[in-house]
């Protein structure tokens, strides 16, 4: 049996058993089941507490033994000490996935780790797969089951495994600011029988997620890593964020997740070696994720600038710093950049980048600039300001405001549309002097727009080694 059907108990159940089912709020064995009937989950749902009757409108059983029909998933929230029993429960019963949120096994020392070896073994002499434990569960939304993110969950194409469950909330919030969404999320705690690799591999085969994003604090197995990230990552990009890089927190670790930091170069050649993006700052996982889901990869990592003075400066110098580059236009480019445009006299000749000297110009002259740059086949990516419109309600009606405005954004939303090559701006100041209607065509092209030229120089250098990767696998097949 593949990992893809050993997982569908957990990632696709028609039924749900919530050992440890709890009728006070707030309490895990109630919030489980609260977020399972917020999120709309489709399948029966079995409270299992010996001391309760009813629990938020759902009749209590004593134990899964006394559950009439199947159970595919076992959600555990009981004391570490009464997880072996209920295990044992649970196998007899005919489950075949649980998620064990219960704490208190490897991470709290010697006598934890006893508790969690005896229940692994259990369960593998059981056939029971299971996520944990000490973690705060899964999100799957092609089941639209929430076991542990707070509020509304965008559904998405990214797939998040991660070794802390805070994150998981953090992340699901940040993405929907981004305009993107989870196809998973993954508290994967302990990891004392599923891992990180395994998780990896089935979303390596999950045709709804297009991007797996890892937050990991150390491996189990390096190596089981490293061969599921080489059959993935030219299919699909891999981005990892890897904590406890100073072996001085090594103990902060252990204590959070029972896991071994190991060193951080042998890490860091392995996600070379693997296929692995590698980010250093948190957040950047998301910026990564959100960009390759939203625009097509480059050819190569020849970057077309647009904007005014400093910014193209910094965005230049940013991009050559991150190992891109940024070729100077033809003579003949130069007069197809600039014709049917009123250049200022005192800019400097558009050479790439193009820069508008901080003139006055109209979101139709800077789409049109961009939409030539992105013609031209030495030119793989397009970085620019968020297009300006403050200047395009000077001497025209309304309604000819509104037609250069569709122009603007059709031109624009062609280059990473029809032109297949990626655009990201930046908007120092948010999209403050953007119309509605570009921002909405923005959006709808997964053209992003980022705080700093330094974010939006990362983001497309995410793209540019993605694509590398991809090229550097399909020629190894």
């Amino acid at each position: 049996m593949n990992i893809s059907e050993q997982l569908r108990p957990i990632f696709a159940p028609r039924s749900v058993a919530v050992i440890g089912a709890s009728g006070v709020p707030f309490k895990w064995g109630n919030d489980v089941i609260l977020s399972m009937q917020t999120a709309g989950y489709q399948g029966t749902i079995y409270p299992i507490n010996p001391r309760e009757e009813k629990i938020l409108g759902l009749p209590v059983y004593r134990t899964v033994l006394d559950v009439p029909d199947p159970i595919d998933l076992a959600v555990v929230s009981i004391r570490a000490e009464q997880v072996p029993q209920a295990m044992r429960e649970c196998i007899q019963k005919g489950i075949k996935g649980a998620v064990l949120i219960t704490a208190g096994f490897a991470e709290t020392g010697s006598r934890g780790q006893a508790l969690q070896e005896e229940v692994t073994r259990i369960a593998r002499q059981g056939g029971i797969r299971f996520v944990g434990p000490n973690c705060m569960g899964i999100y799957s939304a092609a089941a639209n089951l929430n076991l542990s993110l707070p509020g509304e969950v965008p559904k998405g194409s990214i797939g998040f495994i991660s070794q802390s469950g805070t994150f998981g909330g953090i992340f699901a919030r940040a993405a929907a600011s981004r305009g993107c969404g989870l196809s998973s999320f993954i508290s994967a705690g302990n990891q004392a029988d599923l891992d990180a690799a395994d998780y990896l591999e089935y979303l390596a085969n999950d045709p709804e997620t297009k991007v797996v994003v890892m937050y990991v604090e150390g491996l189990r197995d390096g190596k089981k890593l490293f061969n599921a990230g080489r059959k993935i990552a030219g299919q699909k990009p891999v981005i990892i964020y890897k904590a406890g890089k100073n072996q001085s927190i090594a103990r902060v670790t252990l204590s959070h997740t029972a896991s071994i930091a190991g060193e951080d170069r042998v890490f860091d050649a392995m996600c070379r070696q693997a296929g692995f993006i590698r980010v250093d700052e948190l957040l950047s996982l998301l910026d990564a994720a959100a960009i390759l889901t939203r625009q097509p990869l480059p050819g190569g990592n020849r970057m077309g600038i647009l904007g005014t003075g400093g910014l193209c400066v910094v965005l230049a110098d940013t991009c050559v710093s991150m190992g891109m580059e940024v070729p100077e236009l033809k003579e003949e480019h130069v007069k197809f950049i600039v014709s049917d445009l009123e250049f200022p006299p005192h800019a400097p000749a558009p050479r790439n980048p193009v820069d508008f000297a901080g003139s006055n110009r109209t979101a139709l002259q800077e789409a049109g600039v961009l939409n030539k740059m992105a013609q031209l086949d030495y030119i793989d990516g397009l970085i620019c300001n968020t297009p300006i419109t403050w200047a395009d309600f000077s001497g025209s009606s309304a309604v000819e405001q509104e037609k250069l405005l569709i122009r603007a954004a059709e031109l624009l939303t062609a280059i990473p549309q029809k032109l297949g090559k990626p655009v990201v701006t930046v908007g120092l100041n948010g999209i403050a002097f953007s119309n509605e209607l570009i921002v909405k065509a923005m959006d709808a092209a997964g053209i992003t727009s980022y705080n700093t030229p330094e974010a939006a120089a990362r983001a497309m250098a995410t793209l540019v080694q993605y694509a590398e990767i991809k090229r550097r696998f399909a020629k190894a097949s």
